[in-house]
Order: structure tokens, then sequence, then C-alpha cells
């Protein structure tokens, strides 16, 4: 069977949908979020389920403009990594680089949505370990 580009879109549709919305491209999502488990986190029914470091709340959990700031900058590198890991990943010498990078993504995203993400987080790690071996 020839290959199909078209069968690996799916690879590039997270940065896409990312891409394309205004407010994860300014930080405003991310701001927001975290604003928002800052403020409510103790009254959440699985609270000790989320790892936010308080460093992140502290430093990156209000909604000022320096905040929006660097959650646009973060916005940004997850943009830029969902786009480059897949060819990454392809290229022997990049490949290593990109195994422990989407490992340390899909940990910090585990981080933000645990009960969510729990389970799509381990089998792309698992995944991206097969890359390695």
């Amino acid at each position: 069977m020839p290959h199909d580009p078209r069968n690996h879109r799916h690879l590039l549709e997270p940065a896409w949908h990312k891409l394309r919305s205004p407010q994860f491209r300014s930080g405003l999502y991310l701001a927001q979020w975290v604003h928002v488990y800052t403020q409510v986190r103790e009254q959440l029914p699985y609270r000790r389920q989320y790892a936010v470091p308080s460093l992140v709340r502290r430093h990156a959990g209000n909604l000022t403009d320096t905040d929006i700031r660097l959650w646009r900058l973060v916005a940004a590198a997850v943009i830029t990594l969902e786009i480059a890991l897949p060819p990454a990943l392809l290229i022997p010498r990049t490949m290593p680089y990109a195994v422990a990078t989407g490992i340390a993504m899909h940990v910090a995203f585990t981080c933000l949505k645990p009960r969510q993400l729990l389970t799509f987080s381990g089998l792309t790690v698992g995944t991206y370990t097969g890359f390695a071996a």
C-alpha cells in the first residue's frame, strides 16, 4: 500500500486547532485557566490530582499583562513544538531530542488536567519511548 501523507495529518491537528484559536495564541486561555485554578483549587473534588507548581500559581496565576505575555510565549512554544515534533521523530539525528521533548511536554500537560489527560499522555509517552527503542 503506498504511503499517503493524509494518514498522518492527525499528528498536526492539535497544533492546527491551537494555531487557529485567537484565545490560545494570545496566551489568554492559559492565563485564565491557571488564574481560575489558583482561585478555586481548594474547592475542586480531586484537587490532589493536579500538579500545577506553586511557583507557577504565584508568578503566573494572575491576569496581569505580564502574565498574559508569559502565557503567550508558552502558547507559541507549545504550537511550535507540536508542529516540529512529528518530523523531528522521523529524523534519526533529532529523534532522541524529539522523544525527550515530547515526553516533557506531555508530563506538563498532565499536570494541568490529569483526569482528562492521564490515559492520553500515558499512551503518548509510550509511543515516544517506542520511537526511542
